[in-house]
């Protein structure tokens, strides 16, 4: 039980972590490889896609973590 709320506490922090930085990295110019490589360290694809969407609700989620 322990180890699967750890696991899930990661990839909700990893989520966020890869939204900050795919939306720091696209402001950059990134190239689409580039974020296609930081997407994909997201732990809950629909909550990172929610994220970058929603930016401003990015600390809402730090908060819940």
């Amino acid at each position: 039980m322990v180890r699967r709320h750890s696991r899930q506490a990661l990839a909700h922090e990893n989520t966020i972590l890869a939204a900050k930085n795919f939306l720091v990295e696209m402001e950059n110019g990134a190239t689409l490889e580039q974020l296609e490589f930081i997407a994909s360290a997201a732990g809950d694809i629909a909550l990172f896609w929610h994220l970058i969407g929603n930016p401003d609700e990015i600390p809402l989620y730090e908060l819940q973590g």
